[in-house]
């Protein structure tokens, strides 16, 4: 049944003219400007009402589900509401990313009446970290997935630490959460809720072994988050993220989760949960994280292995992440990232090193200037692995007018010959391109921000989408 409290809740006319006017601006964003209408409708109706979020009715809590993380959020979230929906059930979901206030307030407002009951059955939201807690006072969900929480952009987020804190405030005895059993920040968010569902990722491990970074002047691992001494890591699925334990506290990961993915083949794209099979829609390490947490969802709650394999078979991933552009006789693959997030770096890193052929890598960890101040800083490049992409690289190329010799320094650290790199103290489209073009590797990857990757692509030519 729906929460008392929200069903008690008197309807207002300011809370009625706050909805009316958001589904006003909807309907006119969908006509002329499709890319403000995930977040500009709630903005507006906020404005009108700040408490509008407690005013929706007809919500049942236990049907809501939180996503929340640093990485993963999206791909989650459209993957679960995707399980849903495949399955018969209606959702409310925010899969544009707007996960600050507004953007739930927009996912709300344009599926409820005209009165403010929400049509649907389950509410599945992307919620952005730092505003979890307050979401949450307006919307008591009962099921909270958290994916990771790992280091990204400092000058916004600090320190991960800070952003736990910020996480934990929202969990409360009578919450579930859903976490990562190899993520040691997540999994040790369990000790704040009512009940713990932990997902994850059986052995073998998809990279690295500890002790292959033993000599390595650079590898860090990350303090425990119950008693804050250092983690031994068994292995890596991904950065930091794979089977570890605290030698003074005990803290570790479960020998085996309550939904594990397992028997992975990446050559018939499939995997097995509980021994039931399902298609693997994408391949690379980070993507089975998705595929268990949703799952572990999804079948907590009721949705068949039938349905979930069905979803599984057509889902489309929100796009952006890997893209490739023709350039001469080459191809140019980028593979994204997000910025300041040296998981993210270390993944896509992971997918240059896996290809087997001699590549070109150009790399530019360039200036963010998404908010102000612009920054620059790129530490995060020197909690990444470079030794495996290092290895069968023609070239590979740093620019950049602010950090290229800084990443030429990590290279050079990574043990990268001096005679392999070339740095280009420029943004320069065209000078970019030019020395990639001049190589012999027909392969050419591509590591930097969207915006400049985007420019990069329209001096290049036009574009092949993957």
């Amino acid at each position: 049944m729906a929460n008392a409290r929200q069903e008690k809740t008197k309807i207002g006319p300011r809370f009625l003219a706050a909805l009316w006017v958001g589904k006003a601006a909807a309907a006119f964003a969908r006509l002329v400007a499709p890319s403000k209408g995930s977040n500009l409708p709630g903005e507006l109706a906020l404005k009108l009402a700040p408490d509008m979020l407690t005013g929706f009715r007809g919500i049942d809590f236990e049907k809501a589900v939180f996503i929340t993380g640093t990485n993963g959020k999206s791909t989650s979230t459209n993957l679960l509401a995707h399980i849903f929906r495949t399955a018969g059930r209606s959702v409310c979901a925010n899969l544009e990313g707007a996960n600050l206030k507004a953007g739930v307030c927009t996912a709300l407002l344009k599926r409820a009446t005209a009165g403010g009951r929400l049509k649907d059955e389950w509410l599945i939201l992307e919620v952005d970290e730092r505003s979890l807690a307050a979401i949450r006072a307006a919307l008591p969900a009962k099921n909270l997935c958290v994916t990771n929480l790992q280091k990204d952009q400092v000058q916004r987020n600090g320190d991960p630490d800070y952003i736990y804190q910020k996480v934990k405030a929202a969990i409360a005895p009578d919450v579930t959460v859903y976490v990562n059993n190899e993520e040691p920040r997540s999994k040790s968010l369990e000790r704040f809720a009512g009940t713990a569902v932990r997902f994850g990722v059986a052995a073998p491990v998809f990279r690295r072994e500890d002790g292959a970074r033993a000599e390595d002047p650079f590898a860090v691992t990350m303090p425990c988050p119950v008693c804050h001494d250092a983690l031994d890591f068994g292995g890596y699925h991904l950065a930091n993220v794979g089977p570890f334990s605290c030698p003074s506290c005990g803290f570790a990961s479960e020998a085996a989760g309550d939904f594990v993915i397992e028997n992975v083949d990446a050559e018939a794209r499939t995997f097995t949960i509980d021994g039931a099979a399902y298609p693997m829609p994408y391949t690379a390490a980070h993507f089975l994280y998705n595929y268990a947490l949703a799952s572990a969802v999804a079948l907590s709650n009721g949705i068949a292995p039938a349905d979930i394999a069905r979803a599984l078979a057509t889902f489309e991933n929100i796009g952006g992440r890997f893209e490739t552009f023709a350039l001469a006789d080459k191809t140019v693959s980028y593979v994204r990232m997000k910025q300041e997030n040296p998981e993210t770096l270390q993944s896509a890193l992971d997918v240059i090193a896996a290809d087997p052929r001699e590549k070109v890598f150009l790399v530019g960890l360039d200036v963010v200037d998404d908010i102000v101040p612009a920054y620059s800083n790129t530490f995060y490049a020197y909690d990444c692995d470079f030794s495996a992409v290092a290895r069968g690289v023609e070239k590979i190329i740093c620019f950049g007018e602010t950090v290229c010799y800084d990443v030429a320094l990590r290279l050079r650290y990574a043990g990268v010959p001096d005679e392999r790199v070339e740095i280009y103290e420029t943004g320069d489209e065209d000078a970019i391109l030019r020395a990639a073009a001049a190589c012999k590797s027909q392969a050419v990857y591509l590591i930097t921000l969207l915006k400049k990757f985007e420019k990069l692509r329209a001096h290049a030519g036009v574009a092949v989408h993957e």
